[in-house]
């Protein structure tokens, strides 16, 4: 029997049961589906910020993955609910510049508004359509149902970016982007940036060490590093980078 995979990526969390109803909803319409969970401590309505995990996630699913990603500080305005296809990945969520910023490297072939009743839950409430919107469409979508079915074609959606680092007179200024789960600052940064002679500034702390894997400093010792993903970090060998340096996503990185 066919497996279909869906991702699912949220700011909503673990302690509310919000991505366990979402569950049930999908494995209710396409009960063989295997489910991945990505992350769901997206900073609330931090669109950025899931649209960076998106990006850094996908090239390791296979064709036909379906991904939900539900980050929504629009939920029950006019911003439209979308699915649409990239490089025979589906996407569902809402219309709310998301996609378009993961998307970049990958481009968006096809891109429908959710408008078909069938596909969705009945009376759909104002606040939740990861339940009732997004979920149905995800599963239908995994089992097979094509992706016109579900509602208009459309040309014109929000657009937006992933912040890039850029050339001053000083050298590149970026941004911290991410914080993982151990503290590690993941900036917009990338290896090409690097100059010959490594001088990171972040907040009042200057680092000059730039290691090639975390238990190359000293215990506590506060490094860079190019991380999986292609992207400089800053990191603490045995603690939390963004508690030591009081620093977090938005923070500015400079290089020079």
């Amino acid at each position: 029997m066919k497996s279909p995979v869906i991702t699912l990526l949220t700011d909503f969390g673990t302690s509310d049961p919000f991505v366990g109803v979402m569950k049930g909803v999908m494995l209710s319409i396409c009960p063989q589906a295997r489910l991945v969970d990505l992350s769901h401590e997206v900073p609330p309505q931090s669109v950025t910020a899931g649209a960076y995990l998106l990006k850094t996630s996908i090239d390791y699913f296979p064709k036909g993955t379906v991904h939900l990603a539900v980050v929504d500080p629009g939920v029950g305005s006019s911003r439209k609910a979308v699915a649409l296809k990239s490089k025979g990945h589906f996407f569902v969520g809402p219309d709310n510049g998301l996609f378009p910023a993961a998307l970049k490297h990958w481009g968006m072939e096809q891109v429908v508004e959710l408008t078909e009743k069938k596909y969705r839950l009945p009376n759909p409430s104002a606040t939740f359509h990861g339940r009732d919107i997004f979920a149905p469409a995800a599963a239908h979508l995994a089992g097979g149902v094509p992706l016109a079915r579900l509602g208009t074609k459309q040309n014109n959606w929000i657009w937006r970016e992933i912040p890039k680092a850029f050339k001053g007179v000083q050298g590149w200024t970026g941004q911290v982007l991410w914080v993982d789960h151990f503290g590690n600052l993941i900036t917009n940064l990338e290896a090409r940036h690097l100059p010959k002679a490594f001088r990171l500034k972040i907040g009042k702390a200057v680092i000059l060490n730039l290691a090639t894997h975390y238990a190359q400093a000293k215990k506590g010792t506060v490094m860079a590093l190019v991380g999986s993903s292609g992207n400089l970090e800053i990191s603490v060998n045995g603690g939390n980078a963004a508690q030591k340096l009081g620093a977090g996503i938005g923070a500015t990185v400079t290089l020079a």
